[in-house]
């Protein structure tokens, strides 16, 4: 194993430590197991990477000596690669769990950049685009609380419930805010272009 710094953990990208991340729960996983935990879990309140950046970012923590992999034969002509998580994988995880400075967060808000560019749309166009936004932003909120539940028994996975209930919260006070957004913009009729 490659043996890790403070200095070479600061390099990793934030798809490296959610990918780390699931894999710390302690289960040998494939790629295809962690999309799915990712899926289940960091879609709500941080992003799920694809496919190819998981087996890409599990390719780089291999190498850094951060997780270990094995091939298991599933049938007689298929077989999968399981990862696992090793001790420096574990011990640069609490490093950056305790130590590496957060990231800023960065808004990117496609549908508040369509509000600040509505003069040159239709409005009408603007508002259903909002109402299907705000019925997006419940029906996430219902699935991180599904989540969140399922979660809620085991012990291992207390602070990832912990995560989805704020995602749950999250998704309520977008929905909230994009029914202001409704309101305030409804108040704008009497604006031509």
């Amino acid at each position: 194993m490659t043996e890790s710094s403070p200095a070479r953990d600061d390099e990793l990208p934030p798809t490296a430590w959610a990918v780390l991340g699931v894999l710390s729960f302690g289960s040998e996983l494939s790629g295809y197991d962690v999309k799915r935990w990712a899926d289940q879990s960091l879609a709500f309140f941080y992003w799920a990477p694809s496919q190819s950046q998981i087996y890409g970012e599990l390719r780089r923590l291999e190498s850094r000596g951060l997780v270990v992999s094995r091939v298991e034969q599933t049938h007689e002509a298929k077989s999968r690669r399981l990862y696992g998580i090793t001790d420096d994988g574990v011990a640069a995880m609490r490093r950056w769990a305790d130590d590496i400075s957060p990231e800023a967060v960065v808004l990117k808000h496609p549908i508040v950049l369509r509000v600040w560019a509505a003069h040159m749309g239709d409005r009408n166009r603007l508002a259903e685009i909002l109402r299907q936004h705000r019925e997006t932003a419940l029906t996430r909120a219902d699935q991180a609380r599904l989540h969140a539940e399922h979660s809620a028994d085991v012990p291992e996975w207390h602070f990832s419930s912990v995560a989805l209930e704020w995602a749950d919260r999250y998704y309520r006070d977008e929905a909230a805010r994009t029914e202001w957004l409704i309101e305030r913009l409804s108040r704008q009729n009497d604006y031509t272009p």
